[in-house]
C-alpha cells in the first residue's frame, strides 16, 4: 500500500509526500498522478522519506521522473544507491552507439 499526500505551497508546484510500498498497481497511480501534475505545468517534487519499500518497476519510475526534472528528496542512502543503479542501467539501455 502507498499512501500519497500533496500539498501545493504555490499554484505551479506540488510535493507529493509517499509513504508505504511503491509496488503494483501503486507504481501505475504514482506515475498517473504525476503526468497530470507535469501536463498542467507543475513542478513536482517527490518525498521518499517515509517509503519502505521499492520495487524495481517503481525505482524505474522514479529514474524516468528525474529525467523529466522531478525532484526526489529525503531518499534514504540505499534507496539513492538503487536509484542511481536504475538511472544507470536505463541511461545504458536507451544509449545509442554508432559502429566504430
Amino acid at each position: 500500500m502507498l499512501r500519497i499526500s500533496i500539498t501545493s505551497p504555490a499554484e505551479n508546484t506540488a510535493t507529493l509526500r509517499l509513504e508505504g510500498h511503491l509496488a503494483g498497481a501503486w507504481i501505475d497511480e504514482l506515475r498517473a498522478t504525476c503526468d497530470r501534475m507535469l501536463a498542467a505545468g507543475r513542478s513536482v517534487t517527490l518525498d521518499l522519506g517515509d517509503v519502505s519499500l521499492i520495487e524495481r518497476p517503481g525505482l524505474d519510475l522514479l529514474a524516468a521522473l528525474s529525467r523529466r526534472s522531478v525532484a526526489l528528496v529525503r531518499c534514504s542512502p540505499f534507496q539513492e544507491e538503487q536509484l542511481r543503479q536504475a538511472i544507470d542501467t536505463t541511461s545504458e539501455s536507451t544509449a545509442h552507439h554508432e559502429p566504430a
